[in-house]
């Protein structure tokens, strides 16, 4: 299991369970937090199975392939951003759109409410008025 106060120190609270789960080589933890943090947070490891794969594969990767996987992860993170802002905006605009058209709906209904009611008061007026006729 990985050193329990190292992961302290390292990474975020939210990752503590999930790096406890691990077995995460404790200088790598050290030296490349950041990394570490990328793969416990990658959407395309998704089972704790892939992630230990890479935390097991570590040791025997050169500099350049860990720089190599951290280009891909830091891709992978900004491109789900980047989508998950995109389908935030769409949701906002589809949001204001109905908005928009249930206070339409609203609009039309008082309008006929309205309308309903000067109809009456307008039916009200001529019985008055032919009732002072009558009366004369």
């Amino acid at each position: 299991m990985t050193n329990l106060q190292l992961v302290q120190q390292k990474l975020p609270q939210d990752l503590w369970n999930l790096a406890w789960q691990l077995n995460i080589p404790d200088n790598f933890l050290d030296a490349e937090p950041d990394l570490t943090v990328l793969i416990l947070r990658s959407r395309s490891l998704a089972k704790n199975e892939e992630k230990q794969n890479w935390f097991n594969l570590i040791p025997m990767m050169n500099q350049e392939q860990i720089e190599k996987l951290r280009d891909i992860l830091t891709r992978e993170r900004d491109k789900i951003a980047e989508i998950e802002a995109k389908y935030e905006q769409k949701k906002q605009e589809i949001r204001a759109k109905y908005q928009m058209k249930f206070d339409a709906a609203n609009y039309n209904n008082k309008v006929a409410q309205i309308r309903t009611n000067e109809q009456n008061s307008m039916e009200q007026d001529a019985k008055e008025a032919d009732d002072l006729l009558n009366n004369l």
